[in-house]
C-alpha cells in the first residue's frame, strides 16, 4: 500500500496489530523494531526505510553502541565534550528494503548521534530541523534540562516533514537530508518524522524515508500512531528497560 493511500482507519488497523508485540516487549528495542517493521511492510510501496530512534544518556549505553558514538565525537573533535547524562539520538528500530537496514547493530552511520552541544547538533541539518520541528529548542542540549522539554513539546506529537529530499536546504543552504546518494539510488522523495516526549524529557521519533512524494497532511496522519506508541511505551522507558540484552528470557 502508498502511504497515500491510507486513512485513518488504515493506521488504527495497524495499530492493533502492532500493539500486542509492543505490550509484550521486554525492551524499548523490541518495541521500537515492532513499529518499524510495521510502517515498512504496510507502506511497502512507498516507505524505503522507517527507523525509531531514542533519547538515551551516554552512560547508559551499551559496549558496541557507546564505542560508535565515541569514535563520532572524536572523529568531529567533540570527544571532550561528551558527559553522562549527554543525550544520545539512539537508534532502536530500523527496517527497510535491504537486509542490512533490518538490524540497528548493522547501522553504519546512526547508530547514535551525541546531542553534545546546540553547535554541534548545528552543523547537522536534518537532526537540527527534526529537533526544531518536533518543538525542541536547540538551548535544550546545552542545558539539558528536562523540563524544558516537557514545557516546549508537551504531550501531543511533533511532525519533521520535508516534502523535497533531494532539494530541500535549511538556513544556511545546506541539505536537509545529507545523504544525497541514499536519497539518489531510493529515489527517496519525502522524509517525515513523528515523536514527542515522555515524562523524563527523553525524545522519542518514527523517521519514515519514502519514495513516494508526499503531502504534510499525509505525514500527520502518522501523529496519532506516534502518540499511542509513546503512551504504551513509556514504562519502559521510565524503568530504563531500553536495550534487549539483558532481557532474553
Amino acid at each position: 500500500m502508498k502511504i497515500g493511500d491510507a486513512t485513518p482507519d488504515t493506521l488504527m488497523k495497524l495499530w492493533a496489530r502492532v500493539e500486542p508485540q509492543v505490550q509484550k516487549a521486554r525492551a524499548m528495542e523490541e518495541a521500537a523494531q515492532a513499529l518499524a517493521a510495521a510502517v515498512h511492510t504496510e507502506f511497502a510501496e512507498s516507505v524505503v526505510l522507517a527507523r525509531v530512534f531514542l533519547t538515551v544518556p551516554y552512560l547508559a549505553l551499551l559496549g558496541t553502541v557507546e564505542q560508535f558514538v565515541r569514535r563520532l565525537a572524536e572523529s568531529a573533535g567533540v570527544a571532550g565534550e561528551l558527559k553522562a547524562t549527554t543525550p544520545v539520538l539512539s537508534l532502536l528500530g530500523t527496517h527497510g528494503e535491504e537486509a542490512e537496514w533490518n538490524d540497528r547493530r548493522r547501522s553504519k552511520e546512526h547508530m547514535g548521534i551525541p546531542l553534545v552541544s546546540s553547535a554541534f547538533v548545528d552543523t547537522i541539518p536534518m537532526i537540527a530541523r527534526l529537533l526544531k520541528e518536533l518543538g525542541v529548542p536547540l538551548g535544550w542540549v546545552d542545558s539539558q534540562d528536562s523540563d524544558i522539554i516537557e514545557r516546549t513539546m508537551g504531550r501531543a506529537a511533533g511532525l519533521f516533514f520535508v516534502e523535497d529530499a533531494a532539494e530541500a536546504t535549511d538556513h544556511q543552504g545546506r541539505k536537509i537530508i545529507a545523504a544525497q546518494d541514499f536519497v539518489s539510488a531510493y529515489k527517496v522523495k519525502s522524509v517525515f518524522g513523528t515523536g514527542g516526549a515522555y515524562t523524563g524529557g527523553q525524545i522519542v521519533v518514527l523517521v519514515v524515508f519514502c519514495r513516494e512524494r508526499l503531502e504534510r497532511r499525509l505525514a500527520e496522519r502518522f501523529l496519532g500512531l506516534a502518540e499511542l506508541f509513546k503512551d504504551r511505551t513509556k514504562s519502559l522507558v521510565a524503568m530504563s528497560r531500553l536495550f534487549a540484552e539483558g532481557y532474553a528470557h
